[in-house]
Order: structure tokens, then C-alpha cells, then sequence
């Protein structure tokens, strides 16, 4: 357990509903979105703020300081936070995640040190491209590693860096290497001894400060380094055998984006009326009544099955072995991961029409729909929710095998 103070802190904060939390706190996320667009990264403040609201900490078990919320209960905070803005949605949805992933492998004591600080953040980056590589050696009592890979989002207001193999191992594997289970492969960095390294200059997710990070020779001791394919530590918490934990994550914020985009949508349409429309007001006009009625209908929908195959996926999980399962069967877990697939291209779609019927105003850079196109974009296309997985997935349901790493955290059957 963390010491009494975090609990403490934590279980006022729950008193709370979270999305109430990340509403209450509506009026400054909206200013450090704006903030972040200029900075290209999420102002420091703003991050303290998110961090006073628990909202780094949702998806971590009571013993670590969390309020363990199951995955559709993340799903609501993490849409509730993207809706306000895209930037400040994804800092939440990565910065809780790693916390999980970390806590997942991680000796349960070092664990408990890490968060007995109430302000840490974690970020990552596991992601190759130019100069990406990394290089792990083992030194009397711990480690030296040296690495640099892409996509370190929420890097500026880390207090530490999770430095974990690239998720593509191609090139590895080519050489002939590939981890095994018990393979010492994840270390844990602090702030000061890994560099950021400027290459986040996105239009999409722009003030997520997805930069590269870079570690060079950071001696790393034994207890903050974990296993790669470890057993899951003991906590009875759903998202730790949820192998859909980043999809539906990155999902939520696409979907939280365009439900933004049609709140901004129905207040314009209180108030323009459109060039040559002899001054009927957009909400007036039948053929956009008739657009809004089909968006809406597709994003409720995929919104609705996504929340639903997560429920089912926690019913095929159960409670913890030797009762429950440890790992969802493959069939549960190619309809949850199918699902976050078309919620997230879904939302893309949805936010295309709504700008569109906005008209030119939408394209204003003073619009919320102008960077609400660039992000719902940016989100859609993350590699574990590309709409290149409706293939994947899709050709399973007539028999044809999927790639390895779709059926990954599915058990055997």
C-alpha cells in the first residue's frame, strides 16, 4: 500500500464522480488546449492541474493510490476530457495508461515508492523511426541503457520515462533477437537523465508533445527494471488482463473529439445562416437536420458497441484466477478490438461531415472545428485502431488466420 496521505487524497477525490472532475475543470483545459497549440506539448500547469484531479491515477488499483475504474468507466473520463480538447484528451488517456502498463510488470515494492509520489507522471516512447534504437546492457546491480524512439507523448511534464522495447521488432527479429517471458526488457528512467528530442510538429494532436525521448548510458537499478510476458501482479483490477487497454483508450479520445465537434456544431447552427440561404439559419435547413440525424445514429451506435464489447470482455475475464480467466478468449477479444477499430474511424468520419456542413467558418483557425478536424484525423490514425485492422480482423469471421499481433492477450483455447 501507498502511504496514508495518497489514500487518503485519492478517496476524498472519489467522493467526486471522475467526469464530473474532468467537467468541473472545463473552463482552464480549455485555455491550456489553446495554450498547447502554441507550445506543441501540454503547458506545465495544466498538468498539475490534471494531476490534482486524480486524473493520472484512475486506472491504477486502491493499493497503488488509484480509483481502479473499469475500462467503460475510463472510456466516459477519457471522452469527457477529448470532447473539451483532443491535446489534453490523449495526455489523459496516455499519462493513466502507462501508469497501469508500468505497474503491470513491476516488483509490486518499487511500485509502491513510485507512487507514493502523488504528482508522477510517466510517459513513453516505443515507437522506431529515424535514429530509433535501443540498447539495454546488464551492469553490476542493475543496467545501462541507451535508447531513443518515437511518440513520447505528455514527455515535458514526465517525472519519469518508461524505456520498453519498439513495438515494431522487425528489424530485431531479422537480426534474430526477440524477447522471451522473463527477459528483463522495461526500465524506468527518471526526469534528468532522458533527453527530449524535437520532432513533434504535427497539425493533428498538436500540443501532445509526442516528441522522441533518448536515454544515453542511464545506469537503471535492478528494481526498476521488469520483466517482458511477466505474470500480472495481484490486483483485482479487470484493466490489468484487458489486452484492449491502448485501443480503447486512443478510441475514447476519437470518439470524445467528435462529440465535441457536434456540441460546437449545434451552437453554430444557432447562429449562421449560410451564404445564398436567404437567411435560414443552418438548425433550419432540412437536408442538415437530415446529416445531423445519420451522424449522430453512427456515432451513438459505435459508441454503444464499443462500451458493449468491453463489458463482455470483463464478463469473459471474471475475477481473478483461479476463478476467473487471466486472459479473454480470442473470439470476446477480436469484437472489443474490432469495436475501438470503427469507433475511432467512425468519429473521423463524423467530424469530416459536421465540419463540412459548417462551411467555411469551420476552416476558421479561431473555429473549435478547425483543430477538432486536425485531431479526430490524427487519433484515427494510430496503428492499434487504423483502419487498416477492419482487414485484419474482418477476414477472421470467414476463417482466414490474423496477424500474430491481433490475436495478442487472447488465451488459449
Amino acid at each position: 500500500m501507498v502511504r496514508a496521505e495518497i489514500s487518503e487524497r485519492i478517496a476524498k477525490l472519489s467522493e467526486t464522480p471522475t467526469v464530473q472532475r474532468v467537467n468541473d475543470l472545463r473552463e482552464p483545459l480549455t485555455a491550456a488546449g489553446d495554450e498547447a497549440q502554441e507550445l506543441r506539448r501540454l503547458p506545465q500547469w495544466a498538468a498539475d492541474e490534471m494531476a490534482n484531479a486524480g486524473l493520472y491515477r484512475f486506472a491504477l488499483p486502491p493499493q497503488l493510490g488509484g480509483e481502479n475504474l473499469t475500462p467503460v468507466e475510463q472510456i466516459k473520463v477519457i471522452e469527457a476530457a477529448s470532447a473539451i480538447d483532443g491535446s489534453i484528451g490523449w495526455c489523459v488517456q496516455i499519462n493513466s495508461e502507462i501508469n497501469s502498463l508500468v505497474t503491470r510488470s513491476l516488483d509490486p515494492e518499487a511500485a509502491q515508492e513510485l507512487y507514493d509520489d502523488w504528482g508522477i507522471v510517466i510517459c513513453c516512447a516505443a515507437a522506431p523511426g529515424p535514429g530509433s534504437y535501443f540498447k539495454p546492457q546488464p551492469v553490476e546491480g542493475g543496467w545501462t541503457v541507451s535508447h531513443q524512439a518515437r511518440f513520447g507523448s505528455g514527455a515535458h511534464n514526465a517525472t519519469w520515462t518508461w524505456v520498453t522495447p519498439p513495438n515494431d521488432r522487425s528489424k530485431e527479429a531479422a537480426a534474430g533477437w526477440e524477447p522471451e517471458p522473463g527477459d528483463l526488457m522495461n526500465f524506468l528512467v527518471p526526469k534528468g537523465e532522458f533527453e527530449i528530442v524535437d520532432t513533434w510538429n504535427t497539425a493533428g494532436m498538436r500540443g501532445t508533445g509526442s516528441h522522441d525521448i533518448r536515454t544515453t548510458d542511464v545506469f537503471v537499478p535492478d528494481k526498476l527494471a521488469s520483466s517482458y510476458g511477466a505474470e500480472l501482479p495481484p490486483y483485482d483490477n479487470t484493466t490489468y488482463r484487458n489486452a484492449t487497454q491502448v485501443d480503447y483508450n486512443k478510441a475514447a479520445v476519437a470518439i470524445g473529439v467528435a462529440r465535441g465537434a457536434l456540441d460546437a456544431f449545434y451552437e453554430l447552427a444557432q447562429s449562421k445562416a449560410p451564404w445564398q440561404s436567404a437567411g435560414t439559419l443552418l438548425c433550419d435547413i432540412p437536408e442538415i437536420q437530415y446529416r445531423i440525424g445519420e451522424v449522430e445514429s453512427a456515432l451513438q451506435s459505435a459508441r454503444a458497441w464499443m462500451l458493449e464489447t468491453q463489458e463482455e470482455l470483463a464478463a469473459d475475464l471474471g475475477p481473478l484466477p483461479p476463478v476467473g480467466n487471466m486472459l479473454p478468449t480470442w473470439d470476446v477479444l477480436k469484437r472489443a478490438r474490432l469495436a475501438t477499430v470503427h469507433a475511432a474511424q467512425t468519429a473521423r468520419v463524423v467530424v469530416d461531415s459536421v465540419h463540412n456542413l459548417s462551411g467555411t467558418t469551420g476552416s476558421n483557425m479561431d473555429s473549435p472545428l478547425e483543430r477538432k478536424l486536425r485531431d479526430a484525423h490524427q487519433a484515427a490514425a494510430h496503428g492499434l485502431i487504423t483502419y487498416r485492422h477492419y482487414r485484419n480482423i474482418g477476414k477472421t469471421f470467414m476463417g482466414v488466420e490474423p496477424p500474430p499481433s491481433a490475436r495478442r492477450g487472447a488465451r488459449e483455447e
